[in-house]
């Protein structure tokens, strides 16, 4: 699954000199970026016999900072009692009261002991009936208790025995009292958008959302990643939907009723919370890989969109299917686009969904792709489906490996520089959660399951993997991909099992890694000198990391590459003590000395170089994170401006901003479109620029290759032309381009903006959106209410939200009919929304009109019809905070 945290394609908004306040917070310019998932239940509903391990929770000592590993209770392998053979439903649905109506047959074997009774996980069904089938179907006795049921079988069955149960049943999610977690935001498990129709802007559906244990909030079985079964599902609904579920599509049926029941089967084993189902009036455009179909469901007006944004699958498949020496392993693979879903993706079994975000146009996918969440749910289908954890302790063997593959598919259709690029991001979102939060990833003693997904089983788990790779090299890692995948296929795993699949292969002794990288938390953090003398090169190396919890030393294989007479020589190393150097025989004294040349160690390190050592290697090294990182380090250097006041220190900052300038124009000129962004995006800061770069910075703003390029290059030049040179890159075809030029005109004292922006209204793309909203609220333009209205209508998640605030401040200087008309809407957002954070959202736009007569009564009702302890945490916050 891929994680909520995603970064659609997004622009600076460079300051707005002058002519914006900028209230809320605006990144930079990136592109699609990488979600993540979790899930937990109204009840745990784990191993009965497990029980006891809830006392023995305990926080450790935290000496080391707010960042230490906290251990909570022991959370291992759920106990399997049964071995689910294979799951038959039979569904169909009330829409109205939201309703699952299901029959469910399951057929099971005792796994080893005898056993007289079977527990399964359902969670708020109403139970009409529970049988034994067989020659004579025979009534069961059970007991409920809204989690779990307790059947009593007709006598004790053994492991060679097997007993199949009828179970007719009501699910209804929205009954459940649950609330989700900041990678899955509910955990319902099953979902009906838009049930009654009556929201004009947004189509009827139905879809599930399993993961990690909310599939028997659906149907009865037993919801642990341990636990596989093949299965079958007839979906009986309206015949002007379409079906989706895994496997293969047998049958479909019209009844005399005017529904129609489609037969789908997965003949295959799969974990229960892969099952799934997806309806609505999609458009389906099929494709195929090999023998296979592959097809896309999208909205009917996305349709000619769809092979742009998914038409790279089949190539993907055939690259994973050789990398891995293990083709494609399910009947068929099918991607569906849902509304409201809880989390950015989901891997399901032959059937991945995905949010409503992919759905674009061809205009968007000119400034990037979602090629990563697609490589990412497919890469499940080895790593997770027919391979699966078996528990949730052991989520990097899912996740780790689908982060991991966006990394591979990047370097294969891409090239080495946009890897790298993954790798930097992905880098930076670990640290980022690295300065609260430093665990194992492996990781038995956590508080919910959900905490395991965040980016230490995303990013730091494929990080280490790629690392893993660096040290074994190609062939040895991953012919131990292919053995662990052949041996464990269609059961679980955990990490040893991948450990001991890695020794198999290559011979050696592993542990090391996996205890330092797996077993621990943390990263290393490096000092590192050289020097040149008597015709030795010198580099000292400091391991200097906290090692409260982490490993005391670690053992670190990399490259050590120096430059000498223009030839770049590269020493394989390994770091292995605390302080340790290392010395070559060097005819010359280098021109510069890289750690790391493979740029590919998840750690801190911090070389001390001279500012000639810094350009040498902006201007030579290969690896795009080494030119990268010597521009980031001259920029820090020549921003350390001297504080005296005095015509040395003039002399001083003069002489760093010349580096600074050479650094830029180097960067300027740059092989890769990421160094030439990041050295324009250096300009932005410039009060003035000299006219040679004015010339190069135009020039690239209208014919760089690369539309990111191009849009930083129109920030840069913001307030500092004449703003007609902005009317031109209007007419730019990316989204991106054209947005920081709207910005870039009424920066530069461009008359009459607001006319620019309304020309743009009928777009749907998001970054147009957000412009005008932003436009419309800073100017207060009388008459864009309605436009505000219906544009909210069309939005969800993060988009919305950010709709809401622009929303509020424009309600803010408009007349109090209009105020409290929009206050109206917004309450209905904050009390109906089946989203917490949307909730919080449009309430908290409701701040900016407070003092209209009856908005705080509004507020108040909203505050008492809420239920979720989320929601309510957020209100006693801010009426402490107030107080």
């Amino acid at each position: 699954m891929m994680m909520m945290s995603i970064q659609p394609v997004r622009l600076s908004l460079a300051g707005l000199v002058a002519v914006f306040f900028i209230y809320a917070c605006q990144p930079k310019i990136t592109q699609p970026g990488n979600t993540v998932k979790a899930e937990q239940v109204v009840s745990d509903g784990g191993d009965p016999d497990a029980a006891f391990e809830d006392s023995l929770m305990k926080v450790w000592s935290r000496s080391a900072g707010v960042w230490a590993p906290t251990r909570w209770k022991y959370n291992p392998e759920r106990t399997r009692h049964f071995k689910l053979k294979h799951t038959k439903l039979e569904v169909s649905f009330n829409w109205q009261k939201q309703h699952l109506n299901g029959i469910a047959t399951l057929t099971m074997q005792p796994y080893f002991f005898p056993q007289d009774s079977v527990i399964l996980d359902a969670k708020g069904f109403d139970l009409h009936e529970i049988q034994l089938t067989g020659k004579i179907n025979q009534p069961l006795g059970y007991s409920y208790d809204g989690n779990q049921i307790r059947i009593g079988l007709n006598k004790t069955y053994t492991r060679n025995e097997e007993l199949t149960l009828r179970i007719r049943y009501t699910a209804k999610p929205n009954e459940l009292q649950t609330q989700g977690s900041a990678a899955i935001t509910d955990r319902r498990g099953l979902y009906f958008i838009n049930p009654t129709g009556e929201e004009p802007n947004k189509p009827q559906q139905i879809w599930t959302q399993g993961e990690t244990e909310a599939s028997s909030c659906w149907f009865p079985t037993f919801d642990a990643p341990n636990v596989k079964t093949t299965q079958e599902i007839f979906i009986t609904v309206d015949s002007a939907f379409v079906s989706l579920s895994n496997g293969r599509l047998i049958s479909s049926k019209i009844n005399k009723d005017g529904t129609r029941t489609d037969h789908w089967k997965h003949d295959k084993p799969h974990a229960p919370y892969l099952f799934m189902m997806a309806i609505g009036k999609y458009a389906v455009i099929k494709d195929k890989w090999r023998d296979k179909e592959v097809s896309y469901y999208v909205e009917p007006e996305y349709a000619p969109y769809a092979r742009a944004i998914f038409g790279r699958t089949p190539e993907m498949m055939e690259f994973f299917s050789n990398l891995l020496d293990y083709p494609y392993p399910w009947d068929k693979y099918s991607q569906v686009v849902v509304r409201d879903f809880v989390s950015g993706a989901m891997e399901n079994t032959s059937a991945s969904v995905f949010m409503e975000q992919l759905q674009v146009d061809n205009r968007y996918l000119l400034d990037d792709n979602w090629d990563n969440i697609i490589a990412h749910e497919l890469f499940h289908h080895w790593f997770g489906d027919l391979v699966t954890c078996e528990s949730w302790a052991n989520l990097p063997l899912n996740e780790s490996f689908a982060t991991y593959s966006e990394y591979l598919w990047q370097q294969h259709k891409y090239g080495q520089d946009a890897a790298d690029e993954f790798w930097q991001n992905e880098w930076e979102q670990y640290l980022n959660e690295s300065y609260t939060k430093r665990e194992p990833l492996i990781r038995y003693y956590y508080r919910e399951k959900e905490d395991m997904f965040d980016s230490h089983s995303y990013a730091k788990g494929g990080l280490i993997l790629n690392m893993l790779r660096h040290i074994l090299g190609d062939d040895a890692f991953f012919a131990s991909l292919r053995l662990y995948l052949k041996k464990h296929q269609y059961g679980k795993a955990e990490i040893h099992d991948l450990r001991l699949a890695f020794e198999e292969v290559t011979g050696m002794d592993l542990n090391w890694f996996y205890d330092q990288w797996f077993m621990n938390p943390g990263h290393p953090e490096l000092e590192v000198k050289h020097a040149y003398a008597d015709g030795f090169l010198t580099v000292e190396v400091k391991q200097v990391h906290d090692t409260t919890y982490t490993p005391a030393v670690y053992r670190l294989p990399m490259m050590l590459d120096y430059w000498a007479n223009g030839r770049k020589i590269r020493q394989k190393i390994e770091i292995n003590q605390r302080e340790q150097s290392f010395r070559f025989a060097v005819a010359q004294k280098p021109d510069a000395v890289l750690l790391d040349g493979e740029t590919q160690l998840v750690g801190i390190i911090r070389h001390e170089k001279t500012v000639d050592e810094w350009m040498y290697q902006l201007k030579n090294a290969d690896r795009m994170l080494a030119r990268r990182k010597a521009l980031d380090e001259l920029q820090l250097m020549t921003n350390e401006a001297p504080g005296e006041d005095d015509d040395a220190a003039e002399a001083k900052l003069a002489a760093a901003n010349e580096v600074l300038l050479a650094a830029v124009r180097q960067g300027l000129n740059d092989r890769t479109w990421q160094i030439r962004q990041m050295a324009v995006q250096v300009l932005e800061s410039q009060e003035k620029l000299e006219e040679s770069l004015i010339d190069k910075v135009q020039n690239m703003a209208l014919n760089d290759e690369h539309s990111l390029v191009r849009a930083s290059a129109v920030n840069a030049l913001s307030g500092k032309i004449n703003p007609s040179f902005f009317t031109n890159t209007m007419k730019d075809s990316s989204y991106t381009v054209l947005v920081n030029s709207l910005y870039a005109y009424a920066n530069s004292g461009g008359e009459d903006a607001v006319s620019y922006v309304e020309q743009f209204e009928g777009v749907q793309n998001f970054l147009v959106v957000k412009t005008l909203a932003e436009f419309y609220s800073y100017f207060k333009v009388l008459g864009k209410y309605d436009w505000f209205v219906k544009t909210m209508a069309r939005r969800n998640g993060y988009e919305l939200n950010y709709m809401f605030n622009y929303f509020g401040s424009y309600l803010s200087e408009q007349p109090e009919s209009v105020q409290l008309e929009g206050a109206k809407v917004l309450a209905d957002y904050a009390r109906r929304h089946s989203n917490y954070e949307t909730r919080i959202s449009a309430y908290g736009a409701l701040v900016f009109i407070d003092e209209v007569p009856g908005v705080k009564a509004l507020m108040e009702d909203v505050r008492k019809a809420e239920k979720d302890n989320r929601v309510l945490d957020y209100y006693r916050y801010m009426f402490n905070k107030n107080e």
